[in-house]
């Protein structure tokens, strides 16, 4: 029996609309959705059309329960009933949260795809453990809080109407990753590129885009924040700045005129390795064609500067006066449906925050999450106290978090770990219960992120999971009910998609039928005197809320400048390591599949020629790369447009064939390379992901 179904691709941002058909219960092909007028802009690896058939498809699934059998980290299982792995889940849960109190749990939770990391988060809250830990620390949250602290909101996004100028593309790849936070598509870019369009690449690496760029910026990574204050510098000097729109709508603009007279642009050069001239030429494209949008990445939050060179990106969005404007970027009101937030941070079980273990950073705290790093340091020193049980839930921080081999220790030590997964990996590897996941697709459920885009997404069960596989949201659902938390969820955790959508006046079933509710878009014109939802009323390129946490209230070059490492870092490891997100894979996950894989079949980094000649590496070879942490293995590459100082190294890599050896999470780990030590971005505990002290060298 053959049938077909309109769905959305869950990898990346991008989530292009495709149709699946399904023969004899198998979901057997998933092709680009052309025809039903929505979003649809296949990446040239086609991540979705590939990674979704053989994802469903792999014998490797996880499909029952486990239990640890041998040693922790010996990867050997006893196969167990739902029952027996709640029960014991629970009666732990229990256990720690009496003895120790409910901060002795951690909640790990990693990139949402439908209601889990909602359900993680509502778990955690009625809990009452202050200790949620996502990946926020370095993705989503710097970029988000500095447009809330400058314009009042998160939910900035590309006007794709209208005769867009200029477009800035910025630490992003929107064809290959969905990687921009304003949310242009593809195919919407390339009109106005047709159009006449400027457009500037702001990126070390190359992308698609980078050829057909009129500026293309090949910045030494990590140096964002100085490279914007440069050009905020130029359009301030050179009186470039959209005089109407900063004088009615913006405060604080003397304050940043007094900010640029303290450095010049050979600081900037030297900081960023682009041309002072160049730098001028950009600020002058970018002020003079409008209007204008900058699509930025999460590159730009990998430092210990990360929100301050956010918030300087925004102010130069606001001095030439493309926000709220046709063609620029825009507030949008999202769709009506419960937000995530209002899910799970409850007014009647507030977290409390001088109890958890990241209650140092301000922003973390405020934005519902705990730091990576805080969690693995706190497991192993104990301090400020003991964190005895995990709950992880589409995460795997042995790949994903930095300095991987702490990572690991931290997790050895635990006394209690649960993970729930898709696949077997080097995290389930160190659990003591692993559950089986089921993925979107094999049961009901919403995609809501990235929140900041506004919109909501119908996931509909299209075929039965493997096994005994679950969703994470019923595991949670259910384990809450064993806990005596279940006031606070659903007899059956399907209700919750109703809750979720009774705003929009649908049920889930209905809301199936439409398939996406789209933000409403709001302009400048006509809202003059609402649209900034400041407390000044204003974009605030002065933010009196963050002095009043203890922030600068502007960016500061002396503070965008910095970087986690010195000099002296560099005597030994002479190189600047960063790396890019892969085209043919989300994130660390679907190294399995073999469709996908055949695309990418290794772990591959990208060197200048020059580089190579001189330590006798050819294209091809096998490579080691070293920092002060470890040091890895990786297939390398040769690319003229690379700047010959630079490394950059493939990022989420293990081995699914290597079972017996913890699928080889250490051979070609990039955070085996990274640091996790302080100094952190105080407020929202970003780590120095870029510009990493590394040397390189033939492997034997």
């Amino acid at each position: 029996m053959r049938s077909e179904h309109g769905i959305f691709c869950f990898l990346c941002t991008n989530h292009c609309a495709l149709i699946a058909t399904v023969e004899d219960g198998k979901l057997v092909k998933a092709r680009p959705d052309t025809r039903g007028g929505l979003p649809c802009d296949i990446c040239p690896d086609a991540k979705g059309p590939l990674t979704i058939p053989g994802a469903f498809n792999d014998p490797e699934r996880l499909q029952y329960p486990l239990k640890r059998a041998g040693e922790k980290g010996e990867n050997r299982w006893t196969r167990i009933s739902w029952d027996e792995a709640l029960d014991t889940i629970a009666a732990k849960l229990i256990q720690y949260r009496d003895k120790f109190g409910p901060e002795s749990i951690a909640m790990i939770l990693g990139e949402p795809k439908g209601m889990e990391f909602a359900f993680g988060q509502r778990f955690g809250t009625y809990l009452k453990t202050p200790n949620v830990i996502t990946p926020g620390n370095y993705c989503g949250v710097q970029v988000g809080t500095a447009d809330t602290f400058t314009f009042g909101t998160m939910l900035v996004q590309s006007d794709q109407e209208g005769d867009t100028r200029c477009v800035m593309i910025w630490g992003a790849n929107p064809l290959n990753t969905g990687g921009s936070f304003r949310g242009m598509r593809p195919r919407r870019l390339n009109e106005a590129l047709k159009q006449g369009c400027k457009l500037i690449m702001v990126e070390p690496g190359k992308t698609e885009y980078c050829s057909k760029a009129h500026y293309w910026l090949r910045l030494k990574p990590g140096s964002d924040g100085a490279l914007a204050m440069g050009l905020i510098k130029v359009i301030i000097d050179e009186r470039l700045w959209d005089e109407e729109y900063v004088t009615k709508f913006t405060v604080g603009f003397d304050r940043i005129k007094e900010e640029v007279a303290t450095f010049n642009l050979e600081d900037v050069e030297k900081e960023t390795w682009i041309p002072s001239d160049t730098i001028k030429e950009v600020a002058r494209v970018y002020a003079t064609n409008k209007p204008g949008q900058i699509l930025w990445g999460n590159a730009i939050e990998n430092s210990v500067c990360a929100l301050q060179a956010c918030r300087a990106i925004t102010i130069l969005r606001a001095l030439t006066g493309n926000v709220g404007v046709r063609g620029g970027e825009i507030i949008v009101l999202p769709a009506k449906f419960h937000r995530p937030g209002s899910f799970f941070l409850k007014k009647d079980f507030p977290r409390d925050i001088g109890l958890s273990i990241g209650r140092d950073f301000p922003i973390a705290m405020g934005s519902a999450y705990v730091p990576t790093q805080t969690l693995v340091k706190s497991i192993l020193t104990e301090k400020p106290y003991a964190i005895k049980m995990g709950l992880a839930f589409v995460t795997n921080p042995v790949l994903t978090y930095p300095n991987a081999v702490e990572t690991y220790e931290a997790f050895m030590k635990l006394n209690f770990l649960v993970v729930a997964e898709i696949f077997p990996t080097a995290f389930t590897a160190l659990a003591d219960i692993v559950l089986p996941a089921a993925l979107p697709l094999e049961h009901d459920t919403i995609g809501y992120w990235p929140s900041w885009y506004g919109y909501v997404r119908a996931y509909p069960q299209v075929v039965d999971p493997p096994g005994e596989a679950w969703p994470d949201a019923k595991i949670l659902n259910e384990l809450a009910k064993r806990v005596g938390l279940e006031e606070h969820f659903w007899e059956d955790w399907h209700e919750s998609l109703d809750y979720m959508m009774a705003p929009s006046g649908l049920t889930y079933k209905q809301f199936v039928e439409k398939r996406m509710l789209y933000p409403s878009k709001i302009y400048l014109g006509g809202n003059e005197d609402t649209y900034f939802r400041t407390p000044s009323g204003k974009a605030e390129l002065y933010s009196q809320q963050m002095k009043q946490l203890d922030i600068s209230p502007i960016p500061y070059f002396k503070e965008v400048a910095v970087s986690r490492f010195v000099e002296g870092d560099f005597d030994k490891f002479p190189l600047y390591l960063t790396n890019a997100k892969e085209t043919a894979y989300m994130l660390s996950g679907y190294r399995n599949v073999k469709r996908i894989r055949r695309r990418r079949p290794e772990p591959v980094a990208c060197i200048h020629p020059d580089l190579a000649l001189e330590y006798g590496i050819e294209d091809g070879d096998m490579i080691y790369i070293e920092t002060v942490k470890g040091r890895i293995k990786q297939k390398v590459e040769l690319h003229d447009y690379l700047d010959p100082r630079t490394v950059f190294a493939a990022f989420g890599w293990s081995f699914p064939e290597d079972e017996a050896n913890q699928y080889s999470w250490r051979r070609a780990n990039i955070n085996i390379l990274t640091d996790n030590d302080p100094p952190y971005d105080a407020p929202t505990g970003s780590v120095q992901l870029r510009g990493i002290p590394c040397r390189i060298y033939k492997a034997d």
